[in-house]
């Protein structure tokens, strides 16, 4: 029942309308911005083989599908950084606090609002990138007489497009074989808490939060294996380190992957609770956010 109080579907459709209306340049600048990114590689492509083959695309051009998909994947993760980095983008000024605060909503519904935005809203713009990635390199492949037209989209959304077994050690492959979904399901958590913990920290800092972000990760990476070499030095000798190496080589690797999955799921559900627990203490000035 107290959710249901603080959550009413037409204050949510309200405050949609409301951020749609005030920054209706912001994401529109924003959705164009995405589809252009998605598109250059394809563009930059076939201009280059134009400029060096005398402005003819010759029959025998290789369609590049693998590359594109590859390229695309690359650029989908660089660019949701920023969505995410700038999930609270009205918190940025105090006057946008101001509007945003004010809002005849309530916490909940404006957070909702903004994970919308931030989960569904930038993934369909990023398809449609890539769809008009697609059109634009079937309309190149339509100039070359006789050329055949391999879809980006259908190698991106339904697979087939990267081809990883090809130099893929043997090894690796039997043992994604055998445990394919597990390393799968974590390596899409793990991103995940990745690329929420930029929606994090812009809960904590509106300003400069992207690059507070990188920093954070940096330290992190620098010190970690600092902390755990000194700690192994200080209390593991040579012949205790053996034994764990060997006791964690006779580990399940099923059992291993499951609780990782489950480790980072908790994860990635603690990040979402506390981000919006920074959310409902928004103020209009701290020292923090002047």
């Amino acid at each position: 029942m107290k959710i249901m109080k603080q959550f009413s579907f037409k204050r949510f459709v309200n405050v949609a309308r409301w951020d749609l209306s005030v920054n209706s340049k912001f994401y529109t600048r924003s959705a164009i911005l995405m589809m252009a990114f998605i598109s250059t590689p394809v563009v930059l492509y076939y201009l280059y083989n134009m400029l060096t083959k005398g402005f003819i695309l010759h029959g025998n051009l290789v369609d590049n599908v693998q590359s594109f998909v590859l390229v695309i994947c690359l650029i989908g993760i660089v660019y949701s950084i920023i969505p995410a980095g700038y999930m609270f983008h009205n918190l940025l000024t105090k006057q946008g606090r101001i509007n945003e605060l004010t809002l005849p909503a309530t916490n909940l519904e404006r957070f909702l609002w903004h994970a919308f935005v931030i989960c569904i809203g930038v993934p369909i713009v990023f398809s449609g990138g890539v769809v008009l990635a697609d059109a634009i390199h079937a309309l190149f492949r339509l100039a070359i007489s006789g050329a055949d037209i391999q879809s980006i989209s259908a190698a991106y959304f339904w697979g087939g497009g990267i081809d990883w077994r090809g130099d893929t050690p043997k090894n690796f492959i039997d043992f994604y074989d055998s445990y394919g979904l597990e390393v799968s399901c974590l390596i899409m958590l793990s991103m995940l808490c990745y690329f929420r913990s930029f929606s994090l920290v812009n809960a904590w800092k509106y300003r400069y939060n992207i690059p507070l972000t990188f920093l954070f990760y940096f330290i992190l990476q620098t010190a970690f294996p600092l902390v755990l070499l000194f700690i192994g030095n200080l209390f593991i000798s040579k012949d205790n380190f053996m034994d764990i190496v060997n006791s964690l080589m006779d580990i399940n690797p099923h059992h291993v992957l499951i609780s990782l999955n489950i480790f980072f799921a908790l994860l990635y559900i603690g990040i979402w609770l506390l981000t919006y627990r920074l959310y409902t203490r928004a103020q209009l000035t701290t020292k923090r956010n002047p």
